[in-house]
This record gives structure tokens, sequence and C-alpha cells, in this order.
């Protein structure tokens, strides 16, 4: 039931980051998405495997930048992990299906939505 949950939840921050940062063809920053429901939920999957199996070594690498910058590094990191995502997505050459990040700015309020959202999900399920 776990898994899920955990499903779900990464699937609901993948749109509520589209839909927040959708893209400004004017700026050129933004969120670019396309897909189904269905969709959410197989890159929340995704996401959730790279959260499981790339996100602890990330943070054993880096645990000396992590002490040094009192925990702020750990923005670093996911970072990473959403620039993966976005990697891997755009590998996959789906026709129809896209998740872009484009731009610093963009990507900078992405991470810090998805560290709060974290927070409350380790708050409410953990």
């Amino acid at each position: 039931m776990g898994i899920v949950i955990a499903i779900l939840a990464n699937a609901l921050l993948l749109f509520a980051l589209a839909w927040l940062l959708p893209y400004d063809g004017a700026s050129g920053t933004g969120i670019i998405s396309s897909g189904t429901w269905s969709l959410y939920l197989v890159w929340g999957a995704l996401l959730g495997v790279l959260n499981f199996f790339v996100k602890p070594v990330l943070k054993i690498f880096g645990f000396p930048f992590i002490l040094l910058s009192f925990g702020l590094f750990t923005f670093v990191i996911t970072g990473i992990i959403l620039a993966m995502l976005e990697w891997v997505l755009s590998a996959a050459n789906l026709p129809g299906v896209r998740f872009e990040i484009e731009g610093f700015s963009t990507y900078a309020f992405a991470v810090a939505i998805c560290s709060v959202f974290n927070i409350l999900y380790r708050l409410v399920f953990k």
C-alpha cells in the first residue's frame, strides 16, 4: 500500500509542478508537459525509483558538501534527480510525451516545491 501512495504522491507532485510552473514562450522558462494521468503515474513511479536508488548514493557521495553547506546541498541533489528524470523521459522518445524543465529559475522553483512536498509527505505518511 505504501508504494501505491508514494507513486500517487509523486504523480501529484509532477502534475503540480507542471501546473504551477507552466512554460512561458516569451521568457523561455517553465515546464513543458504533455501527457495523461496514466503517464503521470508512470513518471511518478520512475521518480520513485530514482529517489529510492540514486538519491541515497548521491547523498553518500555528497555528504561532505551537505555538512559544509548545513544541508543546503540536498537541494542540488534534488535538482540532479529532476534533471535525471527529465533526461530519462526525453531519452525514451515516446510520441506525444514531453516533460521538459526549461531555465535555471524553473529548476530552482521546482526543487523548492519538491523539497517542501517531500517534507510534508514524510510528516504525513512516514
